[in-house]
């Protein structure tokens, strides 16, 4: 079993994993994204979850649209990062799955190895708009449970959450 966020944009999924994470009693790594606004443009980097690099620039999109693809640094560092995350721990993140790796295909067969398989855990954030061959997939599968977040749930999926995550490396350890 698997758990993945959706909702509008802004409503505090990547927020709400991280104060999953803060709570967490289990290993975990994976992949965070993150934006930084240059010259009125949003710029998306990757980053691991425990590493304290600055991020890499994966690209850029401009009055909401993507204008700049580095599928490379998803092939590259993203899936160097889940990999190594899958062999190391308990729950791997992945915050976000959107259109910007849609031509990454290293970063999304090593997502949907990750999600095949039961262990570990994926949590992970896909953006409601994404309607890439990886997306549709995500969505038709039965080992996901989905959440959809919004302003007034937010808060209260954290425990959720956590204690389902929890539930579930139980049944697969017999272990908290």
């Amino acid at each position: 079993m698997h758990v993945f966020l959706c909702g509008d944009k802004q409503v505090g999924k990547s927020t709400l994993v991280r104060k999953i994470l803060e709570k967490a009693t289990w290993k975990y790594d994976g992949l965070l994204s993150f934006s930084r606004f240059i010259d009125g443009d949003r710029h998306v980097f990757l980053k691991s979850v425990k590493g304290n690099e600055e991020g890499v620039l994966c690209g850029i999109c401009s009055n909401h649209h993507v204008t700049e693809r580095h599928p490379e640094v998803f092939d590259m560092a993203g899936s160097s990062i889940l990999t190594q995350a899958g062999l190391s721990s308990d729950v791997v993140v992945i915050d976000e799955i959107g259109s910007m790796e849609r031509e990454a295909t290293i970063y999304s067969t090593c997502i949907r190895d990750l999600v095949s398989s039961n262990s570990p855990v994926v949590l992970g954030v896909l953006q409601d708009m994404c309607q890439t061959d990886l997306a549709k997939w995500l969505r038709s599968r039965d080992n996901i449970i989905w959440y959809r977040v919004t302003e007034e749930n937010r808060d209260d999926l954290v425990n959720e959450i956590s204690g389902r995550i929890s539930d579930e490396l139980f049944r697969q350890t017999g272990s908290r």
